[in-house]
């Protein structure tokens, strides 16, 4: 009598795994390092370059930065350490924005019409 399969098929009844866990075990993990150093760095600095050109162009530029320093921050640490500081200051400029629209919005509703 034969296991049953679907049983010990793995992600069948466990939650997703996160971004971190596919990349450790990803493909292009397998290649030597060097090849894998070069290949990130051209395709991270190619999202970068363009990123940059977009944001005098019309375009996502930001996103592209963004994604492109994501992409290095795989085999690089100082970009890993420099996304982390983008998304932080992300998140506060969201915070920043936020309280002054809901500040508006108050002194909006208390002003009287004429």
């Amino acid at each position: 009598m034969q296991p049953d399969t679907a049983a010990q098929a793995p992600g069948r009844d466990e939650p997703p795994r996160k971004l971190g866990a596919f990349a450790a075990r990803a493909p292009w993990r397998r290649l030597p390092h060097p090849l894998r150093w070069l290949t990130v760095a051209l395709i991270g600095g190619t999202f970068i370059v363009v990123g940059i050109a977009l944001l005098v162009l019309p375009g996502p530029g930001i996103a592209f930065i963004v994604l492109g320093l994501a992409i290095l921050a795989t085999e690089f640490v100082w970009a890993e350490t420099l996304l982390h500081r983008v998304k932080d200051g992300g998140k506060r400029g969201l915070e920043l924005t936020k309280s002054i629209v809901g500040s508006r919005r108050k002194s909006a509703a208390t002003t009287p019409d004429c």
